[in-house]
């Protein structure tokens, strides 16, 4: 099994004090995303692995959170892959992916009954019931002539409900499942879901709003395309890295058992909160400092 070890953040607030330039605070927040992501790690290593870090069998309760936090971990290592790329548009995609892993995450473990994980699990499979209904009645208009692909995606349809413990007559067009909107205003407040997913939507959608800011630049009356990606800023990892710490408090709290690891883990993101109000406040005061706000 991965060792848990104590976290120690690259820079102290004396160094953080003096940077002079963008760059340096870019590394900090660089090597304090990787900070928050090897501690998810651990959970997963202290969780659902055993001694020689293999995963082990868990149930379809367990599996749902630690799906979800292996999502959580993959979302993240590609968003700091793009950071390092200095591809902005790619990462503020990853970045609203990574926040509606985090709040689902956050809501199955605050929310913790088998019911809610139930229909969790339910709500995806409304859309293979959909997909099923389809392939049917294309295959009626073909005297019930399955074609090959229709085939391979009834099949893999079965192998999802198969493995989800339901039946296809289990599933109609209705869902406990709580909206986004319902979810984050549970685990994140309501202020997060109406400035951020509005925001985010630009990313995603690709609406007007990004295009203008991302893929064109004014060129008097008119416009031109603007072929380079937009470089990565540090206040862009703000987001993700806050989600990854407070996912981790939740965890540590409802899922790992009493111990010296617990004791070591409680104590990382203790020094890693610590840390990131200290790098956001002085990362703040260089941006007013710079714009001679």
């Amino acid at each position: 099994m991965k060792l848990i070890s104590k976290i120690l953040p690259k820079y102290t607030e004396k160094e953080i004090s003096e940077f002079q330039s963008i760059d340096s605070f870019m590394d900090a927040y660089v090597e304090f995303l990787k900070n928050s992501i090897e501690c998810l790690w651990y959970l997963v290593h202290l969780k659902y692995c055993d001694e020689e870090g293999i995963p082990v069998e868990i149930s379809k309760d367990d599996a749902v959170i630690g799906g979800n936090l292996i999502r959580l971990i993959k979302l993240n290592t590609s968003f700091l892959q793009n950071v390092c790329e200095n591809k902005s548009e790619i990462c503020l995609i990853i970045n609203r992916c990574i926040a509606e892993t985090a709040i689902n995450l956050k809501y199955l473990l605050i929310e913790s009954e088998e019911r809610v994980k139930r229909n969790y699990i339910k709500y995806s499979l409304i859309t293979e019931k959909e997909l099923w209904g389809i392939i049917k009645e294309n295959a009626s208009l073909r005297n019930e002539d399955l074609l090959n692909i229709e085939k391979r995606m009834q099949k893999s349809i079965m192998n999802s409900f198969d493995d989800s413990d339901f039946e296809l007559e289990d599933v109609n067009k209705s869902s406990n499942w709580k909206s986004i909107k319902s979810r984050a205003n549970i685990v994140a407040g309501e202020m997060f879901y109406n400035v951020y997913y509005g925001i985010s939507s630009h990313s995603i959608h690709g609406n007007w709003q990004d295009i203008l800011s991302n893929n064109l630049t004014k060129s008097g009356e008119n416009f031109k395309l603007n072929l380079d990606w937009q470089k990565s800023k540090p206040q862009m990892m703000d987001l993700a890295i806050f989600l990854n710490l407070d996912i981790l408090e939740v965890f540590i709290e409802k899922e790992i058992k009493a111990g010296l690891e617990k004791n070591i883990l409680i104590e990382n993101c203790k020094v890693l909160s610590e840390y990131g109000k200290i790098l956001y406040d002085k990362s703040e005061e260089y941006l007013k400092n710079k714009n001679g706000l």
